[in-house]
């Protein structure tokens, strides 16, 4: 085995990562988006969880504040207005995405 300066000899193949490089993802394998509603916050839960009356459906979902949205310090308030992205597996969960100014 050759040795390095340390005096430690070198593992694995020269020229090879032990790692393996990611795929590119398949052009038909996109992830699937959220359907965006807009609604009114009816009642403040904790763990920045809500639940949002929606406008078309006039059902209660509970939604969570983004990632994006606690970033940035966003507060909601009972009877704001939001945009959720509802996921097309559990209807009855969102993501809150947006707060309309009033």
């Amino acid at each position: 085995m050759a040795r390095r300066r340390g005096g430690r000899p070198r593992r694995g193949r020269p020229g090879r990562s032990k790692y393996k490089k990611r795929k590119p993802p398949e052009p038909g394998a996109e992830k699937e988006e959220g359907i965006e509603l807009e609604g009114i916050v009816t009642e403040k839960l904790p763990n920045t969880q809500f639940t949002v009356k929606l406008d078309e459906t006039q059902t209660e979902i509970l939604a969570y504040l983004s990632g994006k949205m606690r970033k940035h310090w966003i507060r909601i308030l009972t009877g704001d207005r939001v945009k959720v992205s509802v996921s097309p597996y559990d209807l009855t969960r969102a993501r809150i995405v947006y707060r309309y100014r009033n």
